[in-house]
């Protein structure tokens, strides 16, 4: 009996001690979708209305699948590497999150030219596609938001002199 007890505080401990412990790995199980799931949801064409400055456009947009190595607009100088270096004994606690991502290219065409051009972005789906996360990057202008449904209701768009919102569905 006491043998059960010294285990159960050994796990406890070694948890306290090291939460990575009870985060390994997902596995492929743990969703509920396959890549061609994810393609067939997501990739391919949609229609949308944009809001800038009270003025309401319509748009289409194209998606494919990119690579993590795809930079469609800008090319910048590799990031500056500090000379001296530094370390820590202690490892930061991390929580487990099971997550999908996708890269993505396209075209977002449409009459407004901030909202005309090519993009980059991603996908972000967690254990199911009932809700997943849409970023994506035109030349000066982000647009973001969660598509439920095969649709975007509440999508955000930012850029440096206005902001506005957009909406998405399949055509």
């Amino acid at each position: 009996m006491s043998n059960k007890w010294l285990t159960l505080a050994a796990l406890g401990l070694a948890l306290v001690v090291n939460p990575y412990v009870a985060c390994s790995e997902s596995s492929e199980s743990d969703f509920t979708y396959s890549e061609a799931d994810m393609k067939a949801a997501l990739l391919g064409s949609w229609q949308g209305t944009a809001e800038l400055d009270g003025v309401t456009t319509p748009f289409s947009l194209s998606l494919e699948q990119g690579s993590h190595k795809t930079k469609v607009r800008s090319v910048s100088a590799p990031h500056v590497q500090p000379q001296c270096g530094g370390r820590s004994f202690v490892k930061p606690a991390a929580a487990c999150v099971a997550e999908t991502t996708m890269p993505l290219v396209g075209v977002l065409s449409s009459e407004n030219p901030a909202l005309n051009g090519p993009v980059d972005g991603y996908f972000v789906a967690y254990r199911t596609l009932e809700a997943v996360e849409l970023h994506l990057a035109l030349e000066g202008v982000v647009l973001f938001g969660t598509i439920k449904d095969q649709a975007l209701s509440e999508g955000s768009i930012e850029s440096a002199p206005q902001t506005g919102s957009f909406s998405l569905s399949r055509p």
